[in-house]
C-alpha cells in the first residue's frame, strides 16, 4: 500500500511538472498580433483580449526603429497601422510613440500606441508567452542580438522559463534562426516556410532542419496529413497560420497540427 500511495504521489508530481510547460500541450493556441480580429493588432488592447480568451502565446512581429529599439510591427512601413508614413528603420522611437496605432481599426482606439518590446516583455512576462518573429534581417542586422538582451534583461531566458515554454522564436529567415540558436540554443525556434518552398521539404530536409529547430510554421492552405506525418516523423512540431475561428482551428486539429495562429483566439 505504502508503495502504491508513493507512486501516485511520484504521478502527481510529475503531471505537475509537465502542466507547468505550456509547450506539453498538444495544440498550441496562438494568438495572431494579439487578438487581431477584434482589436488593432500589436497593441496592449490586442493583447490584454488575448490573455482574456486565454491564449498561450501572444505573437510579437519585430521590427526596428532608427535608434535600434525594437517594436511590435508587422510591416516594414508605418502606413497601414498607424498615421504615420514611412519606414520603420527612417524613425526614431519616440517619433514612432507619437503615432496613432488604433485609428487604423475603429476610432474608439484611436489613444493606442506601438509599444516597445521591452515595455510588452516587462508588462505581459507573468501573465503570457511569447512567439517572437524577426523579421528583415538584411535592414536589421542586429536584430537577433537586441532581441536576446531585451530577453535577458526579464530573465525570460533562465532555465526556469525556457523549461516552461516563455519563449519560442520564429522567422523565415535560416539566418536568423542560426544566429539565436548560436547564442542560446536552448530556445525552441520554428522555421516559417514559405509556400513556394513546400516542396522543397522532403525527408531529407526536414531532418536537416531538425538539427536547430523545434518545429515549422506553414500556411494552414498548403499544409498537408502528410506533411504533418513527415515532420513529426522527424521531429519537428508543425504550427499553421492564420486562422480566424473554431471551425478552422477543429480542421487543423484533426489533421495533427500541433498549433494555430488564430486572429481569434
Amino acid at each position: 500500500m505504502k508503495k502504491l500511495i508513493f507512486v501516485s504521489l511520484l504521478s502527481i508530481i510529475l503531471l505537475s511538472a509537465c502542466s507547468d510547460n505550456v509547450l506539453s500541450k498538444k495544440y498550441l493556441n496562438i494568438a495572431h498580433r494579439g487578438a487581431s480580429g477584434s482589436a488593432p493588432e500589436h497593441t496592449f488592447t490586442a493583447y490584454d483580449k488575448a490573455i482574456t480568451q486565454k491564449a498561450d502565446y501572444i505573437e510579437l512581429d519585430l521590427q526596428m526603429t532608427k535608434d535600434n529599439k525594437l517594436i511590435a510591427m508587422h510591416d516594414k512601413e508605418v502606413n497601414r497601422t498607424t498615421n504615420g508614413n514611412g519606414l520603420v528603420n527612417d524613425l526614431s522611437l519616440s517619433e514612432i510613440k507619437a503615432l496613432d496605432a488604433g485609428s487604423h481599426f475603429d476610432s474608439k482606439f484611436k489613444h493606442e500606441l506601438v509599444p516597445e518590446l521591452s515595455e510588452i516583455l516587462k508588462e505581459y512576462k507573468d501573465k503570457t508567452n511569447f512567439y517572437i518573429e524577426t523579421k528583415h534581417p538584411d535592414i536589421y542586422p542586429f536584430m537577433d542580438e537586441i532581441l536576446m538582451k531585451d530577453l535577458e534583461s526579464e530573465h525570460l531566458l533562465s532555465d526556469k522559463n525556457l523549461k516552461k515554454g516563455k519563449v519560442i522564436i520564429q522567422s523565415f529567415s535560416e539566418m536568423s534562426l542560426q544566429n539565436i540558436h548560436n547564442l542560446n540554443e536552448d530556445i525552441p525556434l520554428i522555421k516559417l516556410i514559405d509556400d513556394k518552398d513546400i516542396s522543397n521539404l522532403t525527408n531529407a530536409e526536414l531532418e536537416r532542419l531538425a538539427n536547430f529547430a523545434y518545429g515549422i510554421g506553414v500556411n494552414q492552405k498548403a499544409v498537408t496529413k502528410n506533411i504533418v506525418k513527415r515532420a513529426h516523423n522527424n521531429g519537428l512540431k508543425v504550427h499553421v497560420f492564420t486562422l480566424n475561428n473554431k471551425n478552422e482551428a477543429l480542421k487543423m486539429k484533426k489533421m495533427g497540427v500541433d498549433g494555430g495562429f488564430n486572429n481569434n483566439p
